[in-house]
């Protein structure tokens, strides 16, 4: 054996580690970077890696409670609730909890933007109202007054939708993503990123949201705010954010493969209010802040401007509840509770409502 043996292996040693090191810290770095796509139309995407995760809320009921009052009360041990975190103010609609398995797609990076959404009405010629329905009117314009970098919002689910439909007509030949709505399921998972924080990615909603009380009362440039582990901004307040499903009163018989919910219940029908499940809102209460019925002259402009386009047999949702998750500036920290869900009917122009885009992977 050579005399230099006890020195070149140290050093040999020194060099894998270091080898290891780069090469472990250019792994990582691929990763970070692996899902970071941008489309024709400036929009980020973020892979969603499969997995398996528990949606919804675990309530420990009264009957539960009164139930184990009344074993302690007799010397009994308690029955136990199966709540890892019994928290007061879960709604029944976030229940029960149960466990649903993801499949990889993309998510995108922050909620779509004004500047985003104004390339879809400059496209679709909706900006002098040569469609039957001027998208830009003075209503629009004030809401979106914040810059092009805001989310944009008095989107309805049906506008979302619409917009997606652009999107897949109007990518270039080599992006083979089918672009859509998340499912309620497929957007909880992406909140959570891997965790259990009371927000998406935190516990402290300031950090990772605008959310009222802390926005200026108005929607702020996205990605402001921390992102969660998944690199996703603004899952948390700013605007609400409409996802595919269709709205039910719970999660009974709900599907456990990340797939959207679209079958139709009676608490899917005539398109149940905006707020659902809710006691408490925003400052001057969510009941103020419902704002629907001024919009049925422009629903029916809609209505004319899609036949037009569309062809005569279109015709518009109107009893099919949708779902809605985030919170947004306009409404408190319970609302933007990361197992939070509201209703809206499809049409619904409320002003704090935006939308996120998803993508299935060819």
């Amino acid at each position: 054996m050579s005399d230099y043996s006890f020195i070149l292996r140290p050093r040999l040693a020194e060099r894998m580690v270091t080898l290891s090191a780069l090469l472990c810290a250019a792994l990582m770095a691929g990763v970070a970077h692996a899902g970071d796509y941008t489309n024709f139309a400036n929009m980020k995407f973020v892979d969603i890696p499969a997995g398996s995760f528990k949606m919804g809320s675990c309530k420990v009921t009264a009957e539960m409670r009164q139930d184990n009052k009344r074993r302690v009360f007799l010397g009994l041990a308690p029955r136990s609730t199966g709540c890892d975190v019994d928290n007061p103010n879960v709604n029944d609609n976030e229940t029960p909890q149960h466990t649903v398995n993801i499949r990889a797609f993309q998510m995108g990076k922050t909620p779509v933007t004004l500047g985003q959404f104004k390339q879809y009405v400059a496209a679709i010629g909706a900006t002098d109202g040569s469609s039957g329905w001027n998208l830009v009117n003075d209503e629009f314009k004030k809401l979106n007054a914040y810059g092009d970098n805001a989310p944009v919002v008095q989107v309805s689910w049906l506008e979302a939708k619409e917009f997606i439909d652009w999107l897949n007509h109007s990518k270039p030949a080599d992006d083979r993503r089918v672009y859509r709505l998340s499912s309620e399921a497929e957007w909880e998972y992406a909140c959570r990123a891997g965790g259990n924080h009371a927000y998406c990615g935190s516990n402290n909603g300031d950090e990772v949201g605008w959310i009222d009380r802390n926005n200026n009362q108005h929607q702020h440039d996205v990605a402001t705010k921390a992102p969660n582990a998944w690199g996703l901004y603004d899952m948390t307040g700013n605007v609400w954010q409409w996802v595919e499903d269709a709205y039910h009163e719970t999660y009974a018989g709900a599907p456990l493969d990340g797939s959207a919910w679209t079958a139709v219940t009676a608490s899917s029908q005539n398109a149940a209010p905006l707020i659902a499940g809710a006691t408490q809102g925003a400052a001057d209460g969510p009941a103020r802040a419902v704002r629907v019925s001024k919009f049925s002259d422009e629903q029916q402009e809609y209505d004319a401007a899609m036949r037009a386009r569309r062809g005569k047999a279109w015709k518009r949702d109107t009893t099919t509840a949708r779902v809605l998750r985030g919170g947004s500036w306009r409404f408190g920290y319970e609302f933007a509770r990361a197992t939070y869900r509201l209703s809206g009917a499809p049409g619904n122009w409320y002003y704090g409502n935006g939308f996120r885009v998803a993508a299935t992977l060819p």
